[in-house]
């Protein structure tokens, strides 16, 4: 037993004794070789933890020449660090800096090869491709389709993993490979033009991916390129996403993959966001959609679309069902104010007002919502009418939440302004508050009734 266990712990010995020199062997292939290149590592790296960086690049090229190529992944991405900083420092006519930059990529491209996954970064070629698409076009301003097509490897390959720099590059990448290196082939160009509509809304997923990842984490700096990529992806998406150039694009896309129901699904929330409702494909994509997987965005684009056809009973079904399907989901403000708008032209101003109020749950800062209460106010004269100046109050209470709503919103100003004025055209005279006593300038509380939205609320008397 005794003899045993003594064999185990030789072997023990021996077997940690042939890990530590299969670990060594990656620096040199002699102790000499490897104590060498392991003191070279530890210079430029001290020099580099006391941000020294010009004697960091400077030792860290005596690591590279004492070194194997396989000593460390760091070798790679501290070189490419360490040449960027030194680019800078040159100027545009020096022979040297082209040099450098061939240097800087050749750094990435190795990486790329010896560490193409590692524990830490399973995708990690994916990911220094991308700082590779990054650093060539920096560099290579005219070369967008080189830079397009490892961009778009990157991306492909980590999706909403990707890094806030890569996203925006890749798509301002593809709007100049469409505009330059594809000019004057036009089917190329569509062609492009489409994959980029689709791929705004995957990129979009991936942005609010890396916001919420980088919250979860703490990291501000990362939520702030995140949203600073955001913006940049938005820019470039307005210059493309016109509306009658965009829905021949798209319509085209779905002719070519008629049961791609992810297309239809990206296509229709793409038609919204743009409110490119008024054509003949947003409809039969919205159907399309909601008959396989009916969903709050699939039931608002319906609602729009017999809205549009003045089936309002119809419409009002499908935007109710939008509001009830979206939860607290993102687009929830625009459900609710367009089911309360649609309820106000079919006269049904208690629950118009009802929406509006929800609105301000969320958003209590929402002049349409306010101006959306204006609107169910005003066509509720007849419900409040007492005999007396209950139904004239309502056109106070109206051009109030209209005012409101005026000073809020610099847009709905001018709107707002023109419903002031019909409300004015509809106040008493004053002979009319005269006969009930009234003075103009007086406070006025609408008369309870059953039926009148502002009920119990307190306005002022004003003459027309």
């Amino acid at each position: 037993m005794k003899a045993l266990q003594i064999l185990f712990s030789i072997l023990a010995v021996l077997l940690a004794t042939s890990v530590s020199l299969a670990q060594d062997e990656r620096y040199g292939n002699t102790p000499e070789q490897q104590l060498n290149c392991k003191e070279a590592l530890s210079v430029y790296k001290s020099y580099k933890k006391q941000k020294n960086y010009d004697e960091a690049y400077i030792q860290w090229r005596k690591a590279c020449e004492v070194c194997p190529e396989t000593a460390s992944e760091g070798l790679y991405a501290d070189g490419a660090s360490f040449i960027g900083k030194e680019i800078k420092k040159v100027e545009d006519e020096d022979p040297r800096k082209a040099v450098l930059i061939d240097s800087l990529l050749y750094m990435h491209d190795k990486r790329m090869e010896l560490y193409p996954s590692t524990k830490r970064s399973p995708n990690n070629r994916c990911e220094v491709l991308g700082r590779k698409a990054s650093d060539f076009y920096k560099y290579n301003r005219d070369e967008h389709l080189a830079a397009y097509n490892m961009f778009k490897e990157s991306v492909d390959c980590l999706r909403d993993q990707s890094s806030a720099t890569t996203l925006y590059q890749y798509y301002t990448a593809s709007f100049y490979t469409m505009k330059r290196a594809m000019k004057g082939d036009t089917v190329a160009q569509a062609n492009m033009r489409a994959q980029m509509l689709t791929d705004y809304l995957a990129l979009t997923d991936y942005v609010k991916a890396g916001i919420e990842r980088a919250k979860e984490k703490g990291k501000e700096r990362d939520i702030q390129r995140y949203e600073k990529a955001k913006g940049n992806i938005e820019t470039v998406f307005v210059a493309i996403a016109d509306c009658d150039d965009m829905v021949p694009v798209l319509d085209g896309a779905i002719d070519a993959d008629p049961d791609n129901m992810d297309l239809k699904q990206k296509v229709l929330r793409l038609l919204n966001k743009k409110e490119c409702t008024d054509n003949d494909l947003f409809l039969p994509v919205a159907t399309s959609v909601y008959s396989v997987e009916p969903s709050a965005p699939a039931a608002y684009a319906i609602g729009i679309g017999f809205a549009k056809a003045s089936q309002l009973d119809s419409s009002f079904t499908y935007m109710e069902d939008a509001v009830n399907r979206c939860g607290d989901c993102a687009d929830k403000v625009t459900y609710l104010l367009k089911a309360g708008q649609l309820a106000s032209a079919m006269g049904r101003t208690t629950t118009a007002r009802s929406y509006a109020r929800q609105v301000l749950d969320v958003d209590a800062e929402s002049a349409d919502a306010y101006m959306l209460i204006g609107d169910a106010i005003a066509g509720a004269s007849k419900a409040c009418d007492d005999g007396a100046l209950g139904g004239r109050s309502v056109f106070w209470v109206a051009s109030d939440y209209y005012a409101r709503a005026r000073r809020m919103s610099e847009e709905l100003s001018e709107k707002a302004d023109k419903k002031m004025s019909n409300m004015a055209k509809q106040f008493p005279t004053v002979d009319d508050i005269f006969t009930y006593g009234k003075q103009t300038g007086e406070s006025f509380t609408v008369p309870t009734k059953p039926g009148c939205p502002c009920s119990g609320e307190t306005t002022t008397i004003r003459v027309r």
